[in-house]
């Protein structure tokens, strides 16, 4: 006759997986070894070791010859030696595009102020310092002049924006991170400086591109206009150059526009500074503050933050759709991927980077391991092959998985284009590492439990 015993479990034992009671034995779990599963793992890591080797490899290749390493296993210092290297070509290339943009600027001004009395309609006499409709001109289209060339020249660079406000500004909308917006910001006063002080020398009687307030300016007046100018200026930016469209590659040209206009109407009243380095320079050369000199370190930092929360409200709103279509092409063209015997396997659609696939191999081309600078916010759209599946048949052959030529250039370098490989190809290749590395797993066990079966059987005997 049995009986059976009564078990008392408690609630912390059975979280722990245990049973505390009279006769209960405890479970034994058997782990049972999936071969399968060790051969996913092992999948998973040499996929995770050929993208680590990748991006070193990429890593390597941006860099110039003295900082490279032959240690291309740690990923973390050549991440960090390239971030570097971005952020010094960055300054560089800012401090060259301020200076050439101020030092031509202040030349044509200055040139534009020597013609101190000019003869009127009339034959009256102007007073002296004043400026007629030919030398605002010539001021005004010096100034759009010179941004719009030195903006278009170093703009692939570091941006080429040559005014404290207007990185501010891009920090704002995310185009910037917020150490290279103070490394450019210092790096514009010192060479809104260095311009001022070359110019000085080089031009004959020196420079007289200081900004002042109008005779009949107050300075209430004055910070509103350099408010509003400053404004339109940043608002075309945002518009032209942050928003990617048909025309993004012509945007230095609107860019300088909106600094002519401004110029025109601000130059007589306040100077047309819209611009604190700007400013800076030319006061720093000639030693001489001025007591309204401080609507031109705020009203352009104000008027920034006026202009990025318009910019906010628009991208809030999804301003695309008030009145789409506007960047569309007016032809519509389907491109289709073709085999040699002239099956369709794929079809060719443009996508934004943000919007594209998790295609192994084409996002890694296309954005690469430094994709979060640069931003931001200057990269056209890529095209990216999204692959459709094949009618079947004994001449028709698996789509494959292809950077357009458009992007065959985010290959750097050349030898990269010699090692890329498909999904398929990568999956493969892996699959058969995996196979293999299983398989040697599998011998080496089979070894181990003989020899555990014969020292077993001597042990017995």
């Amino acid at each position: 006759m049995s009986t059976t015993k009564d078990v008392h479990l408690e609630p912390a034992a059975l979280e722990e997986g245990r049973a505390k009671g009279n006769g209960v034995p405890k479970s034994s779990h058997h782990h049972h070894h999936h071969p399968h599963f060790k051969g996913n793992k092992r999948l998973q890591q040499l996929r995770a070791q050929r993208r680590r080797k990748r991006e070193a490899e990429n890593i390597q290749a941006k860099l110039p010859g003295l900082m490279q390493t032959d240690d291309i296993k740690d990923l973390g210092k050549l991440r960090r030696r390239l971030k570097i290297k971005n952020e010094l070509v960055a300054a560089v290339a800012e401090f060259c595009g301020t200076f050439l943009f101020l030092f031509f600027s202040f030349g044509i001004a200055t040139q534009a102020g020597q013609q101190q009395l000019t003869q009127t309609q009339s034959g009256e006499a102007q007073s002296a310092g004043t400026l007629d409709t030919n030398q605002l001109l010539y001021s005004s289209l010096g100034f759009g002049f010179s941004l719009a060339v030195n903006a278009w020249v170093f703009f692939r660079v570091s941006g080429g924006l040559f005014n404290p406000a207007v990185t501010l500004g891009l920090y704002l909308c995310g185009a910037l991170t917020w150490y290279r917006a103070i490394i450019l910001t210092i790096v514009q006063f010192v060479s809104a400086i260095c311009a001022a002080g070359m110019s000085q020398v080089i031009i004959p009687g020196g420079i007289n591109a200081a900004t002042k307030l109008g005779a009949n300016t107050t300075l209430a007046q004055g910070f509103f206009i350099e408010m509003f100018c400053t404004s339109l200026l940043m608002f075309s930016i945002y518009m032209l150059a942050g928003e990617k469209h048909k025309a993004t590659f012509l945007a230095p040209v609107g860019i300088g526009l909106a600094l002519f206009l401004a110029e025109l109407f601000a130059t007589g009243l306040t100077g047309g500074s819209l611009n604190p380095a700007r400013t800076l320079g030319p006061d720093v050369i000639s030693g001489e503050f001025e007591s309204s000199t401080w609507i031109y370190y705020t009203a352009p930092f104000v008027g920034t933050l006026i202009s990025a929360f318009v910019y906010w409200l628009l991208k809030a709103s999804r301003y695309e759709t008030a009145n789409a279509g506007q960047d569309d092409d007016e032809t519509q063209e389907a491109l289709v991927l073709r085999d040699t015997k002239g099956n369709v396997t794929g079809a060719v659609q443009r996508v934004d980077i943000a919007n594209a696939p998790n295609i192994l191999g084409i996002i890694n081309a296309v954005q690469g391991p430094g994709a979060n600078q640069s931003v931001v916010s200057l990269i056209p759209d890529s095209s990216v092959v999204t692959p459709h599946a094949a009618a079947p048949g004994p001449e028709s052959r698996p789509p494959s998985i292809m950077l357009s030529p458009a992007d065959e250039g985010l290959l750097t370098p050349a030898a990269d284009r010699e090692t890329f490989y498909t999904p398929a190809t990568e999956e493969k290749e892996l699959t058969e590492n995996a196979a293999v590395a299983a398989e040697a797993e599998q011998r080496l066990q089979e070894t181990e439990k003989a020899k555990e079966s014969g020292l077993a059987a001597k042990d017995f005997s």
